[in-house]
């Protein structure tokens, strides 16, 4: 770091607008601090203390040092939900938000915890200290204690649209996701007959649900990839030689994931509406991590709309790789992803 970077930050900085709206949701201490412009864009920027957050972190640090240094972790142990640590965000699934009169749609949203040594926040937060900004309720939490999120807000804008002082503010939700733990064994067949309904427990409500699979097979993404990178409309896109070097990127990257001669296994299922879920091979979530130097994530969409009992065809892919002539696979059904809209907030 040097004094040019401080100037760079303090400069892009070009208008701030002070709301200081402080209230208290679901036991997070939200205030909504105000809008900051840089350049065309604008953000509402709202500042979060969870007290739970901090002390589950309190009681695991402490828990850590009672730790066995030798204990191995395992990808269960990694991937479990309910070893993670989270602060609640309120503010997770805006889609508009109202300020007055005004109204803005939100383009996306940015959550971070916050760090002394991430400067270019904390001379954020002390531009709107100057512009008068009041942290009222965040004031003597430590700083590494409270989370920024950050609305973009659709639009270019040349100044920060006016409003009332100390205007009525409304946040309109869209759909989210949580994700709970199952862990419920089931062999999968490949290419075989489902004929009943598996039945799981969440193992956070203690709820029960259901899923239909209607088929498990293997995929090959290599030859599903093979055809991307040779279909004709992508060169509406790309030249020749950007697709020549996106395919030898992919295939670097991806043989560490899945090499040539490997497939993923991929379940179709059908299930309630607002429910996914995410299987594993009982051997990975069992075994120690392996450190890659890729990640890659894939989305499936199932050919048909609906499945055999009329609801609609989801597809889970478990991106663990198995051979060609695999018939059985013994997996979990690791977790279920609920997807709700909280209600509509109101900050009077």
């Amino acid at each position: 770091m040097n004094i040019r970077f401080l100037q760079d930050v303090l400069s892009s900085i070009d208008e701030i607008k002070v709301i200081g709206k402080s209230v208290i949701l679901d036991g997070v201490v939200c205030n909504v601090m105000g809008i900051v412009r840089r350049g065309m864009d604008i953000r509402l920027l709202i500042l979060l203390y969870d007290e739970r957050f901090q002390q589950r972190i309190e009681e695991s640090e402490a828990l850590e040092i009672y730790d066995d240094p030798c204990s191995i972790e395992t990808n269960r142990m990694i991937l479990s939900n309910d070893r993670r640590i989270d602060a609640l965000n309120p503010f997770q699934s805006v889609l508009k938000v109202i300020i007055g009169e005004r109204d803005f749609s939100v383009d996306y949203s940015e959550h971070q915890r916050l760090s002394e040594q991430d400067l270019e926040n904390v001379l954020l937060i002390t531009e709107f200290l100057n512009n008068g900004w009041q942290p009222d309720d965040v004031d003597y939490q430590e700083f590494d204690m409270l989370f920024l999120t950050s609305l973009k807000l659709e639009g270019d804008y040349t100044y920060i649209p006016d409003f009332n002082q100390n205007p009525e503010m409304s946040f309109i939700m869209g759909p989210r996701s949580i994700v709970h733990q199952v862990e419920k064994p089931v062999t999968l067949i490949v290419e075989g007959e489902y004929s009943e309904k598996l039945i799981f427990r969440d193992k956070t409500t203690g709820e029960e649900h259901w899923v239909q699979i209607n088929r498990v097979y293997l995929m090959n993404v290599w030859e599903e990839m093979d055809k991307t990178f040779t279909n004709p409309k992508l060169l509406e896109h790309m030249t020749s030689e950007e697709i020549i070097q996106a395919k030898l990127d992919f295939e670097n990257k991806f043989s560490d994931v899945c090499p040539k001669g490997m497939y993923f296994p991929v379940i179709e299922y059908e299930s309630e509406e607002d429910i996914s879920v995410q299987f594993h091979t009982k051997a990975f979530l069992d075994a120690k991590p392996v450190n890659r130097g890729s990640i890659m994530g894939f989305i499936i969409r199932p050919e048909q709309s609906t499945g055999i009992l009329g609801f609609k065809l989801k597809a889970a892919v478990i991106q663990e790789p198995v051979p060609a002539d695999i018939n059985t696979i013994e997996a979990e059904l690791f977790q279920c992803i609920h997807t709700l809209t909280d209600r509509d907030i109101l900050i009077k």
